[in-house]
């Protein structure tokens, strides 16, 4: 009876996590190929191999087999399981539909034959929806532990070099521990290559020479000198600056990720940014790459805005300068930018006066290196304190805000007390209103009036907090201002800029700060307790070491100046964002 059937032979075996518990191909032929001898049947072509998920319909190996039968070339099928010829529902239906047209007789497996008859086909059925049912419940498995994942702050797979997997936790679920010996190596891979004078080629030789790093050992392969390739990889993934993009658990998009703060960052973001130019890679949409701290706080005397102009550009190994960006050789030698030995990384940014130049007048930029140095200069004369004076005005704050809390206490009973007299005087308007006493309009004025006043004393109690630390960033600020603007970056300036709420004005010659309120008062109140009380500089005063009674003698003007600030940093607007709140041009100093 055998002879009268030809059949086609299929294994499949998907990378993908479906099959996990499926045997191997070579195992399933085995077991098809002892059913094939015992049973003496005929094999058109041999037995088909594929290696590729049936979640979706397009596997090569599935549809030439439905050609063949179509062609009537073969009109029976032989697999290990019947899962194995679908997980989704158009391959199942067209098996099914296969059958019903009397092209193909039957579908053997390795445990039972699946016939052309109603009770047959409709446990084929059963099976096809069987393993479409597990696949999409995996499927929910895994979309479900990637959300956890990305919650968490990691990306899924392998840790990268200079990071491991925490095979203590269950797998899946594991987090990263820090590869001391390689970490420590990729800092100075990336400290040296930040300096700009290096290729990809030296820049791997460096790694593979001086630092011998290597990579992860695993069972099969690793524990090799890294190559060009891999150096590559790694200077230009961002994981190491703190951040990754991946798209979200349904296969979507394309979704900015923050490492989780416990791994250690190796690099800044905007460190990363400026390697991601030396490469000419791009790594993060474009306009991320122009993140210049003093956009939107720098302004034309004119009052016109000032915009930025971002060079990145390499001198090449013939002493040749030019914008590498969208460049891949050196316009003059022709030399390959990734094959030069010495190459010389250069990246400035300018600020100049867009409308100016658009009408045709002259104009003249200001760099982000000169806005630094007179920013310096600006709090060291206007806005810097001793150690001495800095620790008398955190001590002195702190009793400020005690005081306020203690007052606080007070508002918060007397809220609580006018919150029952409110709901009492509710009931009585009501009542008013419904016996017709008072009109509509006067019971919506005279409830809005209760609640305007109860809303006043809630939001004085709760301004405490708010003022306090903004006044602890204020002194902090007034010591650590110089290190923030060199070493901070794009985020420490900026966070800075917000802070002293003031915007800088340039008019082609003179850079100038225009000065907030609070800013003017902190710096008369600051001049007027250097000038009464030289003690806080103990540098310039020697003979006054020791003499504690001055430093309470200038208790008051601590206190009454430190008042003054935080009143007037209370009543500022909380953004720069609305420019009918920026200072104008006649309130600006000169530095």
């Amino acid at each position: 009876m055998n002879d009268i059937y030809t059949y086609g032979a299929y294994t499949r075996k998907s990378s993908e996590s479906e099959d996990k518990q499926v045997q191997s191909i070579p195992r399933q032929k085995d077991d098809i190929e002892e059913i094939i001898v015992k049973d003496n049947l005929i094999i058109h072509k041999g037995i088909i191999e594929e290696t590729k998920s049936a979640f979706s319909p397009g596997r090569e190996g599935f549809n030439s087999l439905v050609k063949d039968t179509q062609k009537g070339i073969i009109n029976s099928w032989i697999c290990w399981h019947a899962n194995r010829l679908s997980r989704n529902p158009i391959d199942a239906g067209m098996i099914i539909y296969l059958m019903d047209t009397g092209k193909l007789h039957h579908i053997r497996t390795q445990h039972r034959i699946y016939h052309n008859t109603p009770t047959d086909k409709m446990m084929l059925q059963i099976e096809f929806t069987m393993s479409k049912k597990d696949s999409d419940d995996k499927s929910v498995a895994v979309r479900s532990g990637l959300k956890k994942r990305y919650k968490k702050g990691l990306p899924c797979g392998k840790a990268p070099i200079g990071y491991l997997n925490d095979k203590s936790q269950e797998k899946g679920d594991r987090g990263w521990l820090v590869d001391e010996g390689r970490i420590s190596k990729l800092k100075l891979l990336f400290n040296r290559f930040l300096k700009g004078n290096d290729s990809i080629s030296s820049i791997t030789e460096y790694a593979q020479k001086e630092l011998s790093l290597t990579t992860h050992q695993s069972k099969r392969q690793g524990g090799i000198l890294v190559g060009k390739a891999f150096v590559h990889h790694v200077l230009k993934n961002s994981i190491y600056a703190g951040f990754f993009y991946s798209k979200d658990e349904y296969g979507r998009g394309r979704t900015l990720r923050v490492l989780d703060k416990k791994i250690p960052r190796v690099i800044t973001e905007e460190e990363h940014y400026r390697i991601c130019n030396i490469l000419g890679e791009r790594a993060t949409p474009k306009t991320q790459f122009h993140q210049t701290p003093y956009s939107g706080y720098i302004f034309g005397s004119d009052g016109n805005y000032m915009g930025a102009d971002v060079k990145y550009q390499i001198i090449c190994d013939c002493k040749y300068k030019f914008a590498h960006r969208n460049k891949e050789r050196c316009p003059k030698c022709d030399l390959k930018v990734i094959n030069m030995k010495n190459p010389v990384n250069l990246n400035y940014t300018y600020y100049f006066n867009i409308k100016r130049r658009r009408k045709g007048l002259k104009t003249k930029s200001v760099s982000e290196n000169k806005i630094d140095e007179i920013l310096i200069n600006f709090m060291k004369e206007e806005m810097s304190l001793s150690d001495n004076i800095y620790k008398v005005c955190k001590k002195y704050l702190k009793e400020i805000r005690d005081s306020e809390l203690e007052k606080d206490k007070k508002l918060l009973k007397v809220y609580r007390k006018e919150m029952t007299l409110l709901d009492g005087k509710k009931s009585k308007l009501k009542r008013l209103f419904i016996n017709g006493i008072i009109s509509e309009d006067e019971f919506k004025e005279d409830l809005k009036s209760l609640q305007d006043n109860l809303l006043i004393r809630k939001t004085s109690s709760e301004n405490t907090k708010i003022w306090f630390d903004d006044m602890n960033k204020i002194l902090d600020l007034s010591l650590d201002f110089e290190d923030v603007i060199k070493n901070g970056g794009y985020k420490g300036k900026k966070e800075v800029l917000e802070l002293l709420c003031s915007n800088l004005s340039w008019n082609e010659e003179i850079l100038s700060v225009a000065k907030a309120d609070w800013l003017k008062v902190y710096i008369l109140g600051r001049n007027e307790i250097l000038g009464k009380n030289r003690v806080f500089e103990p540098e310039n005063n020697v003979d006054f070491k020791g003499q504690n009674t001055l430093l309470e003698v200038s208790c008051p003007t601590v206190l009454g100046w430190l008042n003054d600030v935080r009143l007037m940093r209370v009543k500022r607007t909380p953004s720069l964002s609305n420019k009918k709140y920026w200072i104008r041009s006649k309130d600006r100093n000169t530095i």
